[in-house]
């Protein structure tokens, strides 16, 4: 197809169309996808997640400048949540990242979650494999604001960069169920703050504590001031270790391992999706609302009667 040949020559126009489609979900996205895939495969895909207010547009920022002076080729994925009341989405977080807009070789593409509770959504993937299909040597995917369940992002990315600030101080214990154990690196940003020197101890026990195989990542802690670029420099060099990390393992281990994770971050949004289209009719909704409303069915045997539906139609 000619948007694919455009895609794969770089063309940022073909590549941000299509994006769009799969924003929309329209179904003519799918073929060009598919062909794309082949094409994928090529890129280092790292992912920031953590709590609102960390700077992780902020340091996707300063990492840029930074992979840039490396003359790498880069795209960021930012994905920001969506209003349960109107769908809407501010889409504000890429303005933290204007000054590289004009970079020929820079490529900021801004997605919401569409209702998706994992900190990612359906077209992220997607958006992704174009990216990396363009050529682009490192990918940003800055998760939304997430707390301890934003995990999808580990299901997606090569290396995963947990970003916290000093002041969450004894929160980090609280989170430690969550998006803590997916860190490969943990970025300890606003490290001019007079708490950093007790939450870098608290970091380190915490992955002393942790149970791994002598083969596994260590994961890592760095300190980063990202409005001033202190510490990215560092931190890029602890990505390229975990780069490096992943290339001793068998090729074979880490590409099925990675499409394990991303086969059923898809399925389980397509699923969803699919559920969510066959059931959205507002007066077939309504009935079961106003029966368990009545008290005539309780919301377990509603949702029981949901599934059969959907089963007797698929």
């Amino acid at each position: 197809m000619e948007i694919v040949d455009r895609i794969l020559k770089g063309d940022v126009q073909a590549a941000a169309r299509l994006m769009r489609e799969i924003d929309t979900r329209a179904t003519v996205s799918r073929d060009a996808l598919t062909s794309l895939y082949a094409h994928s495969g090529h890129a280092h895909i790292i992912g920031l997640t953590g709590s609102p207010g960390v700077g992780k547009s902020t340091l996707i920022g300063s990492l840029i400048q930074e992979y840039r002076q490396q003359g790498c080729s880069i795209g960021a994925v930012v994905v920001d949540p969506t209003s349960p009341y109107t769908a809407g989405a501010l889409l504000g977080d890429r303005i933290r990242m204007q000054q590289h807009t004009k970079d020929d070789d820079v490529f900021i593409h801004s997605t919401t979650t569409c209702g998706s509770t994992g900190g990612l959504s359906l077209a992220v993937p997607g958006i992704v494999a174009i990216m990396d299909a363009m050529g682009k040597d490192i990918i940003f995917v800055e998760t939304v604001g997430s707390g301890q369940v934003g995990v999808d992002i580990h299901h997606l990315v090569h290396t995963n960069l947990v970003v916290v600030t000093p002041t969450m101080g004894d929160d980090i214990q609280a989170l430690k169920a969550g998006i803590l154990e997916t860190a490969h690196i943990y970025v300890l940003n606003k490290s001019d703050h007079m708490d950093t020197a007790a939450t870098f101890q608290v970091l380190n026990m915490m992955i002393q504590l942790g149970t791994r195989s002598s083969e596994s990542w260590q994961p890592l802690v760095v300190q980063t001031q990202a409005t001033t670029n202190q510490g990215v420099q560092a931190l890029t060099e602890k990505i390229s270790q975990h780069q490096k990390h992943l290339n001793r393992l068998t090729s074979s281990q880490q590409a099925k391992q990675h499409i394990r994770g991303l086969l059923a971050l898809i399925l389980r949004e397509r699923i969803v999706a699919a559920m969510q289209a066959k059931v959205c009719d507002h007066h077939i909704w309504e009935s079961w609302v106003e029966r368990i409303f009545q008290k005539k069915m309780s919301p377990y045997d509603a949702a029981d009667e949901i599934l059969d539906k959907i089963m007797e139609r698929s």
